[in-house]
């Protein structure tokens, strides 16, 4: 029965312009995190912008081959990874820049907007796990029913006046469909943003 319920729950996302892998064993794969930070011993100022590719599909498709042909629809945003709207993505670089400031914060590091040493973040990609509204009014197929599987990319750099004091990167994108259907439009890339703050502070600590 949970064979054939899963099966249904996986043709349904196809259906709906969703192509995802499923994948129960590897749930929350694709997690890669690396870190040469090194420990401010001052306060330290939160920057947090979209990786140039990532800005360019708030309101274009993705350029990646891998993502043109998702859909029969070229105006399916959702399937062709682009068409977030500009709103959406602002949601995003918000949630990290104050995740980030509170885990550092509880880490015992000070952080100040007048701080000369700077963690610059760039959110270089995200997935949504349902249309964005900017998705769907670009593609009348798609509804808040729709559901795939999501996550984010990021990158970071830490500098002060004598240059870069090391680098971050993360990557998480869930892989287990049989979950989607329950979250929000942005919840696996929430939750990449929690896991890229909490691993960050602590490697800092």
């Amino acid at each position: 029965m949970k064979k054939i319920v899963k099966s249904t729950i996986i043709a349904l996302a196809v259906s709906l312009g969703t192509l995802a892998v499923t994948s129960p064993a590897m749930a929350g794969s694709n997690r890669h995190f690396t870190s040469t930070l090194q420990t401010p011993s001052v306060p330290v100022r939160i920057n947090v912008t979209l990786g140039e590719d990532l800005a360019y599909r708030a309101e274009n498709l993705s350029t990646n081959i891998r993502d043109k042909f998702n859909s029969r629809s070229l105006n399916n945003g959702f399937a062709n990874n682009g068409y977030f709207g500009q709103r959406d993505l602002d949601m995003l670089t918000k949630r990290l820049k104050t995740k980030m400031e509170a885990r550092l914060e509880k880490n015992g590091i000070t952080v100040s907007d007048d701080a000369t040493t700077v963690l610059n973040l760039i959110i270089t990609d995200a997935r949504p796990n349902r249309p964005t509204f900017r998705q769907m009014s670009k593609s009348v197929s798609l509804s808040t029913h729709s559901f795939g599987v999501g996550g984010a990319k990021f990158e970071g750099t830490l500098v002060n006046a004598s240059g870069e004091q090391g680098n971050v990167s993360y990557s998480w994108f869930e892989t287990d469909i049989i979950y989607a259907q329950y979250g929000g439009t942005w919840s696996d890339a929430y939750r990449a943003i929690d896991k890229f703050a909490r691993k960050t502070a602590k490697s800092l600590k």
